[in-house]
């Protein structure tokens, strides 16, 4: 099973964002050029595969990416495009012993949500990571 700090881990080796301003769940104290790592609130149907469980050989995890980055809007803008990019195509990722067969984007661009409360500019990016089932997999 593929848990939200290993996209963390994987979004950190991007090195678009220092190791440390990378975060899943909360970023703490908001720092700049910081990218926050969520669980995608969605109303996708779960996929069954003819035969059940056992016989699908992926998993998909829903992801939300805030890219919180600084106070100019074109900075800000293309962190958040350099970052879809590379979710974009990325092909036959490790990480953490978790094969990512692939990330299919859920929108055209990365989306702006304006600014926080300090005028620091935020864009979300919403993915689907789709990753190779393991062999932890077969008993769950």
């Amino acid at each position: 099973m593929i848990l939200l700090r290993d996209i963390r881990d994987y979004i950190a080796s991007l090195c678009i964002a220092e190791d440390e301003h990378c975060f899943c769940g909360k970023l703490p104290d908001k720092k700049d050029k910081s990218i926050g790592i969520y669980n995608l609130r969605t109303g996708r149907q779960p996929t069954t595969s003819a035969g059940g469980d056992k016989n699908r050989s992926y998993k998909t995890k829903a992801i939300s990416l805030l890219v919180h980055w600084n106070k100019n809007p074109t900075e800000t803008e293309k962190a958040a495009i350099q970052l879809y990019n590379v979710l974009h195509n990325t092909r036959g990722a490790n990480v953490n012993g978790h094969n990512i067969i692939f990330i299919q984007m859920l929108q055209e661009e990365p989306v702006s949500v304006d600014t926080d409360e300090k005028g620091v500019f935020e864009y979300v990016i919403e993915c689907l990571f789709y990753i190779e089932k393991g062999k932890e997999d077969i008993n769950e």
